[in-house]
């Protein structure tokens, strides 16, 4: 039984996914085509993904030259984007977090983490993603993120709203929202901040704003910057991620920063200037409420401004 308020999209989707009755056929390549394709391609990289979230050590763990961990379960979504993209969109460019590729400055592309935050997947936790975002002359114009682990695909694009929907595990009904969900409790900044080494000024500042009740709470428990993004679309809880001088990959940013403005939020950096989700680089701060956003913001730079 699905409750309301799925469209048919999202129901022809799940019922599709649920039949295995395959892949979407190629259409016209509009919109609605890519988001069809999308929640498929997501669907099926959560199944495999939770199937081995609680045996992590079956995925294959290897380490990349920077040190940050591998898992075969990686390349396995990555291979399986590649063979459904050629069948869907045969002269699509793919970018993969594990196999590579570059971004075009024209025609279509699409760039996939399959799971982003591999430690926090290892440790068996919640907060890791898939990330897939479709590109168009260079633009991101649907962003996707899916998370195995609650069972929960989120996506928006076109300048439509960002939509969150939520597969029934235990026997409820499947779900499907529009974001932000509506806020439980009184007015008031909820911060998520990523963990980094360099987050001690902020993180003590943050502390210090909690206890003078100027934020009503500070977290900060790492994994997927995209899941975070996530969060942040549903509107309760504002996110500070610290990025590093490194500019953004394709896959890094784009499809949370979508959903958090398909939401009515934005994601600004610390000048509250709405950052370019595909080459950004430095602190950024995401949020729906713009009073909190701003708020965090100061704080933000407040505390590290002077290290930029």
């Amino acid at each position: 039984m699905i409750a309301m308020p799925w469209n048919e999209l999202e129901r022809g989707c799940l019922d599709v996914f649920r039949s295995r009755a395959g892949a979407p056929s190629p259409g016209e390549l509009q919109e609605k085509d890519w988001v069809a394709f999308g929640i498929h391609i997501l669907l099926e990289a959560g199944r495999l993904i939770r199937s081995l979230r609680l045996a992590p050590e079956a995925s294959g763990l290897d380490f990349k030259g920077d040190g940050s961990p591998a898992t075969l379960v990686e390349r396995e979504v990555e291979t399986l984007l590649r063979n459904r993209l050629a069948e869907f969109a045969p002269d699509t460019a793919v970018l993969g977090e594990e196999t590579g590729g570059t971004l075009p400055a024209e025609g279509l592309a699409v760039a996939m983490d399959p799971i982003d935050g591999t430690w926090a997947f290892l440790g068996r936790t919640e907060t890791f993603c898939t990330t897939l975002a479709a590109f168009r002359d260079g633009q991101p114009f649907l962003g996707l993120i899916g998370s195995a682990a609650t069972g929960e695909i989120a996506y928006s694009g076109g300048g439509k709203s960002a939509r969150l929907l939520q597969l029934a595990v235990f026997g409820e009904s499947d779900i499907a929202q529009d974001l932000p969900l509506p806020r439980i409790g009184s007015a008031g900044a909820l911060v998520n901040v990523h963990p980094a080494a360099a987050a001690g000024p902020l993180v003590e500042s943050l502390y210090t704003a909690w206890k003078a009740r100027d934020v009503r709470m500070v977290r900060s428990p790492g994994g997927s910057p995209s899941w975070a993004l996530l969060e942040a679309a549903k509107g309760t809880f504002a996110y500070v991620n610290l990025w590093s001088r490194r500019p953004a990959e394709p896959y890094d940013l784009a499809a949370g920063t979508l959903l958090v403005r398909g939401a009515g939020g934005d994601v600004v950096d610390i000048e509250g200037v709405s950052i370019d989700p595909v080459q950004h680089e430095g602190p950024f701060v995401a949020a729906v409420d713009a009073d909190v956003r701003d708020a965090v913001v100061s704080l933000t730079r407040a505390a590290v401004g002077q290290d930029d």
